[in-house]
């Protein structure tokens, strides 16, 4: 039994009775003070016994006041706080039931998450009857949860200073030290009831809080042994231990507890979304898309369920399956800026142009800080042929990052369409100054070599590129074009035949190729040739069709 401060005057044996058992009479898994499993039992069974002797021990009227309150216990286990109000508010009227009833209102507010009346309603029952000490528990979890963490411990201690034993004392104390960063503090506070703590789920939770505070992996690791163990978990904390094994850098383990939590077929949204963000970080993607997909059909709404599958589509270079999860994404949030860039930035590579320009210009009005919408907006751009529009955003970019390599590079070729050959050529020698390993500006260098009529400089720049970059399919595209208007067919047709086979669906390398054939006599080939062209045209054409179809609303 507990022991009682102030305990009650004799003429109120029914108050002293329920002192004496005690106050456990609040929901299952407080925030900051959950209940140990099998503690929780004995509890529920001790308010029950107190109940019952309440009619043995209270005066000629409180038999029915009793009732009540045993009533109300029963209603609130059974999930009923409305009639377990209902009974509490029958017992107010009787002096000695009525501290009872005060902390049994305030217990109900609490797992209502009321938490003002809940103060209201224990200082209450406190003030008739100070020695109610698991109502003074309740009332010190009210303040932790509405961050009063002074008052919170000053209402802990003193249960502790009455009863020692207190373990709901003692660990609603411990919580609010571990969510306070205090772990040490919190270790101290749990240490007399540590073997207890490790058989069951929350107190593993909490002790793996503390430790891995502390980057005590060792500790930790023995905790998943402890897990284990458990008979059973819940699904939600599973995903919470997972999280913190995470944290601690314990990956494998958070793994193979939330898979043990799947198998056992405790599935959560929360539990399937923590295994699929586990799978994507590891490259895992198979897995991670399969978690990603139960995490969706548990919450349709799951934005980041949808923004990570159309990651993976795109690493697996399928976007018109990643554009599809976008859409479903952009219906959700169509004011979210990174869904609006991402699907912009899907439709531009899907040569989507009319989809693309209009969600990167919006995704760029709501960060307009953001750099990297700027950037593959003025790319939006360039595809439309909108240069002005574009070289402006390069502009604005390389006055913040005039040493940025992509930045002079992307200024270059845009210039290089707009044929300001000149101007491009600075901008590309400059990119290639501050990033010598890369391609594509020593690739437009040659172009723009070809367009001034150099095409020996031209030629020798595309050699020296493809010497570096043997699998570089444009440039030996390229280089084919031009050897072929020096009708140099025999190392033209060298280097087209390897064009096409680098990039076989390249319309430009099979109709180069055709017109070289035909006019060295090999007019089946030639044939050939065009008749692969007709049919990427083709194609391409069905292409678009498929993904505009896409994009029309179902």
């Amino acid at each position: 039994m507990l022991q009682t401060h102030n305990k009650a005057p004799d003429h109120q044996p029914a108050e002293s009775a329920s002192a004496d058992c005690g106050f456990p009479l609040r929901g299952s898994e407080p925030p900051l003070a959950r209940s140990i499993p099998g503690e929780r039992v004995w509890q529920s069974l001790a308010l029950l016994i107190c109940f019952l002797l309440l009619p043995v021990r209270a005066v000629s009227k409180a038999p029915s006041d009793a009732d009540h309150l045993q009533k109300s216990a029963e209603r609130m286990t059974a999930g009923d706080l409305a009639g377990a109000e209902k009974e509490a508010r029958l017992a107010l009227p009787d002096p000695s039931a009525k501290p009872m009833a005060w902390a049994t209102l305030g217990a109900i507010r609490f797992r209502q998450k009321r938490y003002t009346e809940a103060a209201q309603f224990l200082n209450a029952a406190l003030r008739l009857n100070p020695g109610l000490l698991e109502a003074r528990v309740t009332l010190g979890e009210v303040f932790a949860v509405t961050g009063k963490r002074v008052l919170a411990r000053q209402q802990l201690k003193e249960v502790l200073r009455v009863d020692p034993d207190n373990r709901e004392a003692r660990f609603a104390l411990a919580h609010l030290e571990s969510a306070s960063g205090n772990f040490s503090v919190s270790l101290s506070i749990v240490e007399p009831m540590l073997a207890e703590l490790r058989r069951s789920a929350d107190g593993i939770l909490l002790l793996a809080k503390d430790y891995s505070g502390l980057k005590q992996k060792e500790s930790l690791l023995a905790l998943v042994h402890d897990w284990d163990g458990l008979p059973e978990a819940s699904a939600s904390s599973s995903a919470a231990l997972a999280s913190l094994l995470v944290t601690s850098g314990l990956d494998q383990q958070a793994i193979d507890v939330l898979e043990k939590a799947k198998n056992s077929g405790l599935v959560s949204y929360d539990l399937a979304f923590a295994l699929a963000n586990l799978y994507f970080n590891r490259g895992d993607l198979d897995r991670a898309f399969g978690s990603y997909e139960a995490a969706l059909s548990l919450n349709p709404g799951c934005v980041d369920c949808l923004l990570h599958l159309a990651k993976m589509a795109e690493q697996q270079k399928d976007p018109e399956k990643a554009l599809a999860y976008l859409i479903k994404a952009k219906r959700q949030q169509p004011d979210n800026a990174l869904i609006l860039f991402e699907f912009g930035k899907t439709c531009l590579a899907l040569d989507l142009l009319e989809d693309a320009l209009p969600a990167l210009q919006k995704a760029s009005r709501l960060q307009p800080d953001n750099e990297s919408y700027l950037y593959v907006l003025a790319s939006a751009n360039v595809s439309k042929k909108q240069y002005e529009v574009a070289g402006k955003l390069f502009q604005a970019l390389l006055a913040k990052h005039p040493n940025d390599s992509s930045l002079n590079y992307a200024m270059g070729s845009l210039l290089f369409l707009e044929v300001r050959l000149d101007e491009g050529a600075t901008y590309l020698r400059r990119s290639v100054e501050l990033q010598p390993d890369q391609i594509a500006s020593y690739y437009y260098l040659a172009l723009i070599a070809e367009k001034k009529g150099q095409d020996d400089q031209a030629i020798a720049a595309l050699e020296d590129l493809l010497r570096r970059n043997s699998d570089y399919g444009s440039a030996y595209e390229a280089l084919g074009g031009i050897l072929l208007k020096k009708q140099k067919y025999q190392e033209a047709q060298q280097a087209l035949d390897k064009a096409v086979v680098l990039n076989p669906d390249s319309v430009k390398a099979h109709y180069q190729l055709g017109i070289l054939l035909g006019r060295t006599g090999r007019q089946a080939d030639a044939d050939k040739e065009f008749a692969i062209v007709q049919r990427l045209n083709a194609e391409d054409e069905k292409r678009l069709g498929m993904r505009l179809r896409i994009l029309t609303p179902h």
